[in-house]
């Protein structure tokens, strides 16, 4: 074993003669220079450190707006599906309000035309106990009556197609001319 250390000691003498002088000293560096490389290396090390930040940084704020972009279109998408939602709600209820309007308002006029219909009614049996004479003059009268009435009965179609202001108008201008075929039918009736 003792001749073994003996050939690896001579082995690094021969090494270290090869190498020249200042392979035995260490370093031929000062202490500046090694300061020197220190702080390059440092440097180095903050540069790296810096630029892994960076990329994460980039990432994260890549990252945040695709989660606003995700966001933004999915709140988007939502509110035009309650739009939509909104918009078959409103359809509804202007069906169910049109139905309703659209009966309310024949029953309302077909409850005015019933009244013009009783007193032609009550005229035409108070004309049964007239003279002929008075009664012709009275079938006349009532026939153009009559014919008014019907006019009045083919405008409710036009009353059910209307709506708000415009339909309360028209149900005044209605009301207005079956008050006054009441007035003529009570007249006419006066007149037996």
């Amino acid at each position: 074993m003792q001749r073994r250390s003996n050939t690896i000691q001579t082995s690094l003498l021969a090494a270290a003669l090869l190498m020249g002088p200042t392979s035995l000293m260490g370093c031929d560096r000062t202490p500046t220079e090694a300061h020197n490389d220190g702080v390059e290396a440092q440097r180095k090390a903050d540069e790296t450190k810096a630029q892994a930040h960076q990329e994460v940084t980039d990432k994260i704020a890549e990252v945040d707006q695709q989660v606003q972009r995700a966001s933004d279109e999915a709140r988007k998408r939502a509110a035009e599906a309650q739009a939509t939602a909104n918009e078959k709600i409103r359809e509804v209820n202007r069906e169910i309000t049109a139905a309703t309007t659209q009966s309310d308002v024949r029953d309302w006029a077909q409850e005015k035309l019933d009244s013009v219909d009783n007193l032609i009614d009550d005229a035409n049996a108070k004309a049964q106990a007239a003279a002929p004479e008075v009664k012709a003059k009275f079938n006349g009268a009532i026939a153009d009556a009559k014919h008014e009435r019907a006019v009045l009965e083919t405008e409710i179609a036009s009353l059910e197609s209307r709506a708000g202001e415009s339909l309360d108008k028209t149900k005044e201008q209605f009301q207005a001319r079956v008050d006054r075929l009441k007035k003529d039918i009570r007249s006419i009736e006066k007149s037996l």
